[in-house]
């Protein structure tokens, strides 16, 4: 058994070009039938959003990004069910992204950091971790 993980957000090498498509261990909440994603950067330039849509209905999609960019400070810690379910032994495999929610501009743009999506860069497994014992938001500002 491995121990839980704790991973910063920019921990591990992958990169979103590394794990275009990828399969969630379970549902993500409110989108109980959708299980296959592909992750895609959302301009032919390097930037640093990118969105998840859904392989099964291509109209659900999430804009997504590394929180460290923003939150240097964020740090998510993976319990061992977590870790198992999508395979990780090593915090350097997991890439860590969080869900935006867009507003009129970068300073109304909100990223939730209470539930982040976990991604196993080795075997694209994914599951969104609702973190327990943190203060995180769901709505933190990124401007």
């Amino acid at each position: 058994m491995h121990p839980a993980l704790l991973t910063n957000a920019n921990a591990g090498t992958a990169t979103t070009a590394d794990i275009p498509e990828i399969n969630f261990v379970r549902p993500i909440p409110g989108f109980s039938d959708l299980r296959h994603f592909a992750l895609t950067r959302l301009d032919d330039r390097e930037t640093l959003i990118s969105e998840l849509r859904s392989l099964e209905r291509p109209d659900v999609r999430f804009v997504v990004t590394t929180p460290a960019i923003f939150f240097s400070d964020y740090v998510v810690q993976l319990d061992d069910q977590d870790c198992e379910q999508l395979g990780l032994e090593s915090a350097a495999d997991a890439l860590i992204l969080t869900v935006l929610t867009p507003g009129d501009n970068a300073k109304t743009t909100t990223a939730n950091l209470l539930a982040p999506m976990v991604i196993n860069a080795k075997t694209r497994a994914a599951a969104q971790v609702i973190l327990t014992g943190t203060e995180w938001p769901v709505r933190a500002p990124l401007g």
